[in-house]
């Protein structure tokens, strides 16, 4: 569920993964991953890599207070931050160990806050699709959003997640779609009308259809832009390819986030000042739309 608070934050983050592969290998002075590209990124989270650092309970409630601690110094408002239950799982957590955790760390914290949004990868099986679909209902309400995320282009069918999805809603959870990042315009239309997303993670392709662009800022879809991850992975050649102006343009809604901070080396500060070169305006621009993003953070009911 999204829409205004007399509450609402100036500053939200609303599109950060918590990396903790990336964190796990900086505590073991190990070097991090050059994912460089589109193909080397997703081989590099691969979830059956041999390679692969384990991460235990307490690695998780490190790594969410750090992530808290990040955001402060940045000057975050609100947090959504995506966590991926099933890299935790294969490293020997159980649900519960999980979302207790996620719950336990997360829900006193206050400037500020940070909710968690429950990630599950196109890859994932129908088993494990099954799995997340009976048991997000029961999710701590620090959990707000159900975010469908991975390689569009390998795993283009959103159909799987329809159930899943469906029930994340029921729940009251928002819904936000990886897609249109390195896909085509049609894998945004398929989030809208088989997920009924309401935010698109990254959605670049949503500029090639300008009846999209219609339809996402009659429904006010708002879409997660990440510059500098666009540009790291390769989904827009340089700063002035990417089509920004163009969703601005067209009245649709955008947040800028640092999306995977860790692999850039980039804080949201200067996302928000590459959004201004991008856009050749003001910080001051720059910060309406942000504070404006506000309006769309998840917000879960609470129970009656």
């Amino acid at each position: 569920m999204t829409g205004a608070h007399a509450e609402d934050p100036r500053r939200p983050h609303l599109h950060l993964h918590l990396e903790p592969e990336e964190r796990k290998r900086r505590e073991l002075g190990l070097a991090l991953r050059d994912f460089g590209s589109r193909d080397r990124f997703f081989e590099a989270h691969r979830t059956d890599r041999a390679d692969r650092s384990r991460i235990r309970p307490g690695d998780l409630r490190r790594f969410l207070r750090d992530v808290h601690g990040e955001q402060r110094r940045q000057g975050a408002d609100h947090v959504e931050l995506r966590l991926s239950p099933r890299r935790f799982l294969l490293d020997g957590m159980t649900w519960q160990e999980f979302t207790d955790t996620a719950q336990d760390v997360l829900g006193p914290l206050r400037d500020p806050v940070v909710s968690a949004v429950l990630l599950v990868n196109r890859d994932s099986t129908d088993g494990f699709i099954g799995e997340v679909t009976d048991r997000v209902g029961s999710l701590p309400p620090v959990f707000v959003g159900l975010d469908i995320a991975g390689d569009e282009l390998t795993h283009p069918d959103v159909r799987p997640f329809v159930p899943l999805a469906r029930a994340a809603a029921g729940a009251g959870l928002g819904c936000t779609v990886h897609a249109g990042e390195f896909g085509p315009a049609e894998h945004i239309w398929r989030a809208l009308d088989q997920l009924g997303a309401r935010r698109i993670g990254h959605g670049l392709s949503c500029a090639t259809s300008p009846a999209l662009l219609r339809r996402m800022a009659r429904d006010a879809v708002l879409t997660e832009i990440s510059l500098t991850s666009n540009l790291a992975l390769g989904a827009v050649a340089a700063p002035d390819a990417h089509p920004l102006p163009a969703l601005l343009a067209a009245g649709v809604p955008v947040a800028f986030n640092a999306d995977v901070p860790l692999h850039t080396g980039r804080t949201l500060d200067q996302e928000l000042a590459l959004a201004a070169t991008v856009l050749h305006t003001t910080p001051a621009e720059i910060h309406t739309l942000q504070s404006r993003a506000s309006a769309y953070r998840f917000h879960r009911p609470a129970p009656r």
